[in-house]
């Protein structure tokens, strides 16, 4: 159970959390922790539908035929659906990944400006050795001196924090999902210790209520709220691989109920902490963690966290997207590798600089939302409309649980997930 949960929040909880505190600040505690579990119940619903309909495969009502996400849907809907949701599904964590890496590679390489300097080879306009430190660096007045070398006016660069974070997670991206437990589960306790030290310099700070965070602000952006929070709750993309790994004795409603609970509380509590102790607080919280202003530590896990709970993802995104690829049967398992790490850390060195990751983030949420949210329940509800006698093991239609039932509460779910859809689209737009 201890790795089921680990991969699956792990999955859920990235960069995104780092925007909690600002969204409390500006939407308030009620209707933030509201979204918030709201669309966890949304996406821990989606997810079991998802498995439902995987365990009714021919003889995988205990899953143990290996089904990827894409497999599903030829099988149900044709070859077409198949490779409309493979390339959905690749764009969408290509996008994402991408920026993973960009983001956690400025980390590495700003942890060794604070301490000594980090260094870096510049391809254009001409090819120069580079180095960078924060002596430059102020959140108030010059907050752009903070990102590492910004200052060099080139995009082509090649950094320290690049290679050592090429190093450290290509080999790792190479690996099997179940090679990959033992990562995600460090992960995992490196992400709860560093939470606790958060909320733990967040309590030292010390609270200013309702000033800092009122309980229901007057001006609530319920579309940048939704929007924020939705695209933290991307467990879907990882059940199809995780159901064939498990152990047979883990729960699937357990695992995806614990997973989803202890990330809205993380997300509860670090972004509500952070929102009370820091005025006017920026998206990005790890800017004023990792600044020095509160203490060594913070500093330290600010670092600890952005690299092994954003950074030991990117290898997850590896994983994820080469199952599906291989799995389907789009290609074989050494194309999947080369398409899948080498590819994404080839181009991505090129984008260092710029706005292009923004636009990727964008971009990639968008597309998730078709894999997380739209896919899936249109799948569910294909099925449970027809005049097809097919049953799940998750979900048991034979007792309480009756058809009628199971439409009913589609019904709710696509309900929902437009209302939530429409207003993260108009973020987005």
């Amino acid at each position: 159970m201890f790795g089921s949960i680990s991969l699956l929040v792990n999955e859920l909880v990235g960069p995104g959390m780092l925007d909690f505190p600002a969204t409390f600040q500006r939407n308030g505690f009620i209707p933030t922790a509201l979204v918030i579990i709201v669309i966890a119940a949304l996406s821990a619903k989606i997810s079991l539908n998802l498995a439902n309909v995987i365990s009714m495969l021919p003889g995988n009502s205990n899953f143990s035929k290996e089904v990827e996400y894409s497999q599903t849907f030829e099988h149900f809907l044709g070859s077409r659906a198949s490779v409309l949701t493979q390339l959905i599904f690749f764009g969408s964590m290509m996008c994402l990944m991408i920026a993973s890496i960009v983001e956690t590679s400025q980390i590495v390489d700003a942890f060794f400006g604070n301490e000594v300097q980090s260094i870096g080879i510049q391809f254009s306009p001409m090819i120069k050795i580079v180095t960078w430190d924060n002596n430059g660096c102020d959140l108030e007045e010059n907050v752009d001196a903070c990102v590492p070398f910004v200052d060099t006016g080139s995009s082509k660069i090649l950094t320290l924090g690049y290679v050592l974070c090429a190093l450290m997670f290509i080999p790792i991206g190479r690996l099997s999902l179940e090679g990959n437990m033992f990562w995600q589960e460090i992960s995992f306790v490196l992400m709860l210790f560093c939470c606790a030290q958060f909320v733990y310099e967040f309590c030292t700070e010390g609270f200013d209520f309702p000033q800092n965070m009122p309980l229901w602000s007057e001006n609530i952006n319920w579309q940048n709220l939704i929007g924020v929070t939705l695209f933290n709750y991307a467990i879907v993309v990882a059940i199809p691989s995780w159901l064939y790994e498990k152990s047979p004795d883990v729960g699937v409603s357990e695992a995806i109920t614990y997973s989803c609970s202890i990330s809205s509380i993380m997300y509860i509590v670090v972004g509500a902490f952070g929102a009370l102790s820091i005025s006017d607080v920026p998206p990005n919280v790890l800017s004023v963690l990792s600044s020095g202003e509160m203490g060594s530590m913070a500093n330290f896990c600010s670092s600890m966290f952005t690299f092994f709970s954003i950074g030991l993802g990117i290898p997850l995104f590896s994983v994820l997207m080469r199952l599906n690829l291989v799995g389907s049967g789009f290609c074989s398992e050494t194309v999947g590798q080369h398409l899948t790490t080498t590819l994404p850390w080839g181009i991505s060195w090129l984008l260092y600089q710029g706005k292009i990751v923004e636009h990727l983030m964008s971009w990639g949420g968008m597309l998730l939302s078709l894999i997380i949210i739209v896919a899936p329940l249109y799948l569910a509800c294909r099925i449970a409309f027809s005049e097809n006698n097919l049953q799940g093991s998750i979900l048991d239609i034979s007792g309480r649980w009756t058809k009628l039932t199971e439409k009913v509460e589609l019904t709710v779910l696509c309900v929902v997930a437009a209302a939530v859809l429409i207003l993260a689209l108009l973020r987005q737009s």
